[in-house]
C-alpha cells in the first residue's frame, strides 16, 4: 500500500525481564514488539487509543521470533520496526532487535486482523489509512 518506512524504538532491559541467568526472557520480546508498533503508529501520526476509541483493534493472530543472540540486563536495544503489508484489514509488522554492538539478535514479526468490538474482522476507516499515507508523504 505504501513504501516501507523504518522506525526505531530503543529499550533498556530491566531486571525483571531476564531469566536467572541474566538474559533478557523470551516473552519480553512479546511486549517490546507492541511497544515498538504502538510507538510506530504514533510517529505515523495514529495513537493506538484512538483505534481503539472508534471501535477497533489489530488483533494479534500470529508472532514469531528468531532468536539469535542473547540480550542481557541493563542492555540498551534497538526495535526497528516496519508495516510490510498494511491494507485496512490485515497487517504485517516486521521487527528487527539490535544489541548494543548493532548486531542482529532477534528478527521477528506480527500478523492483526483488524477486528470491531465484536470481534469481526472489518476494515479499518479510510481516516486512519489517510493520515498515514500523509505522514509517509511528509517524509518523502
Amino acid at each position: 500500500m505504501w513504501r516501507v518506512f523504518m522506525f526505531s524504538y530503543k529499550h533498556r532491559v530491566r531486571y525483571y525481564e531476564t531469566d536467572k541467568m541474566g538474559v533478557a526472557h523470551h516473552s519480553s520480546f512479546v511486549y517490546w514488539f507492541e511497544n515498538a508498533r504502538v510507538e510506530f503508529l504514533r510517529d505515523l501520526g495514529i495513537d493506538y487509543k484512538d483505534i481503539e476509541n472508534a471501535g477497533y483493534n489489530l488483533a494479534v493472530v500470529e508472532i514469531n521470533g528468531r532468536f539469535l543472540k542473547p540480550v542481557f540486563y541493563d542492555e540498551l536495544i534497538s526495535i526497528k520496526v516496519k508495516a510490510s503489508r498494511f491494507d485496512g484489514k490485515y497487517a504485517k509488522f516486521d521487527y528487527y532487535v539490535f544489541n548494543e554492538k548493532s548486531e542482529t539478535v532477534v528478527k521477528g514479526c506480527t500478523k492483526h486482523f483488524v477486528v470491531d468490538r465484536e470481534l469481526k474482522r472489518v476494515k479499518l476507516p479510510d481516516v486512519f489509512l489517510n493520515k498515514i499515507k500523509e505522514k509517509l508523504q511528509e517524509r518523502e
